[in-house]
């Protein structure tokens, strides 16, 4: 089962989300509304999960800040982007992230990606 700290300000997706990850082989360990939450949230998680799901636009602290900030915390985290912003791709790359997804996504396409980036890879769509 892939551990997965979900970050997104939007509670629908966030609903939607939790209800399709409950049919994969994911389980959304912990959410969070914004970058501020997302590094508590973190932190707090014993043990840490396997990938977070990283909106771009958010309150309080964008996406590609706090995926910045989890780095410091973690060198090894392992971000996948997930955002309607496309053109901030490559600042979130640059940030640390192994996999940047554009809004809409289908599902079967963000279950592969975070298969494929807790195997290590970094992707590109």
């Amino acid at each position: 089962m892939i551990k997965v700290l979900l970050v997104d300000d939007d509670k629908y997706l966030q609903t939607v989300y939790k209800t399709l990850f409950s049919v994969g082989n994911f389980e959304i360990t912990a959410q969070a509304f914004d970058g501020v939450q997302a590094i508590e949230k973190y932190s707090e998680l014993d043990p840490k999960p396997d990938v977070v799901l990283m909106d771009q636009r958010m309150p309080r602290m964008d996406g590609i800040t706090a995926t910045k900030e989890l780095m410091l915390m973690n060198p090894e985290i392992k971000v996948v982007f997930l955002s309607a912003d496309a053109e901030s791709k490559n600042n979130a790359f640059k940030a640390g992230a192994l996999a940047f997804l554009s809004k809409p996504v289908r599902i079967e396409v963000l279950f592969e990606t975070i298969e494929n980036v807790v195997k290590g890879l970094k992707i590109s769509h």
